[in-house]
């Protein structure tokens, strides 16, 4: 008898259920919104970006290096570079042709420019990699198995291609060092401002580079007051997504920062160096200084004067020696230390805004 009293209606419930756990099961394989002009919204959670596209890749011969100007001018013509935003590529530069000399290198779609070279300065062979995005999510920091307390570590180059970066960089690699303030996800997951015998207990003991969800960078500096507490609500006041512990800072308001002592990076040694700064909004250039073919290298101030020479508004040291390497293509671009990728925790890196299936190349 009660099956006699049953109603329709919660059966097409039913239905509608189980379509929507259908649906539900389906989510985390969605990709991700994609705008009228078919920019990817990448989620903050996200561990990959879109496959680049390879057609959108290109090499110019150090002796046409003109030609790097039409990539950036298609840039322009596209609305991804301002037409009065300054670039830091100069065609007119002392291209470095020594030891490991390299091409010009670039990957151009309608969200990212990158163009990778390598000049001679003070006799010294330097790297540059400037970075030009559409959106703040397309510039990310991966750890090693994309967790803090990761067992193993992993070549940079390892790492850039599972984020599938179309260039990654070094960032502090974490693991080695257990000091600073180390963010990631909008999670505060380090606060050790302990250095030599807690000699600054509750004070920054190094400068730390915060990076917001804009896509900016703001700094913690060292011998600042601080607690887990303050530090979190400075995140959360400045819409913090990561940051890296490493430094010190080399550029700020254009101005280089000397740097007479400082805990880490034996910072008045001739030393392979490796920073990143912020040009403009969504715009950033890597620079670093390596072997080369065995010559001095720079101590950090003199790194910092020659970071400045470029049109950077701010910049932060990273991890240099070894650990200083920019991946493209799969491959690092720079000399390493050594000649040997080293197994590292973490890298910055930059994707494509553009669905996998729908790049399409401006430069053709």
């Amino acid at each position: 008898m009660m099956k006699d009293h049953l109603s329709p209606v919660p059966a097409r419930l039913r239905a509608v259920v189980l379509c929507l756990l259908y649906m539900l099961t389906f989510l985390p394989f969605v990709q991700p919104a994609v705008s009228a002009e078919g920019v990817l919204a990448l989620p903050e959670d996200a561990t990959s970006g879109p496959m680049p596209n390879p057609a959108c890749y290109g090499t110019i011969a150090l002796d046409s290096a003109a030609e790097a100007v039409e990539v950036i001018r298609q840039a322009r013509e596209s609305g991804l570079l301002a037409p009065d935003e300054a670039v830091a590529f100069d065609p007119n530069a002392n291209f470095y042709r020594g030891l490991y000399a390299r091409d010009i290198e670039y990957y151009l779609d309608d969200t990212i420019l990158v163009l990778l070279w390598k000049e001679e300065i003070d006799g010294k062979s330097c790297t540059f990699t400037e970075v030009k995005v559409a959106d703040p999510s397309q510039f990310r920091r991966k750890l090693a198995e994309d967790s803090f307390d990761a067992e193993h570590e992993y070549l940079a180059s390892m790492l850039a291609s599972e984020t599938n970066a179309v260039v990654a960089m070094n960032a502090d690699y974490y693991k080695h060092r257990k000091y600073g303030m180390l963010a990631y996800n909008r999670e505060l997951y380090r606060f050790n401002t302990d250095f030599y015998a807690k000699t600054y207990f509750q004070y920054n003991c190094i400068d730390t580079l915060f990076v917001t969800a804009s896509g900016d960078f703001l700094y913690k500096r060292l011998g600042e007051e601080n607690t887990p507490e303050s530090i979190r609500s400075f995140m959360e006041e400045n819409d913090i997504l990561f940051s890296v512990a490493f430094g010190p800072v080399l550029v700020e308001n254009g101005q280089p920062v000397p740097c007479g002592w400082y805990p880490v990076g034996e910072v008045d040694q001739g030393y392979s160096r490796a920073g990143i700064g912020q040009m403009a909004p969504l715009h950033y250039l890597y620079m670093s200084l390596n072997h080369g073919s065995h010559e001095a290298r720079w101590t950090v101030t003199q790194f910092a004067e020659h970071f400045a020479e470029k049109p950077v508004l701010t910049a932060y040291c990273l991890d240099g020696g070894q650990t200083g390497e920019v991946v493209f293509r799969g491959q690092p671009y720079n000399y390493i230390d050594f000649g040997a990728e080293r197994y590292v925790s973490d890298i910055l890196y930059f994707v494509t805004a553009l669905p996998s299936a729908g790049a399409e190349s401006p430069a053709d």
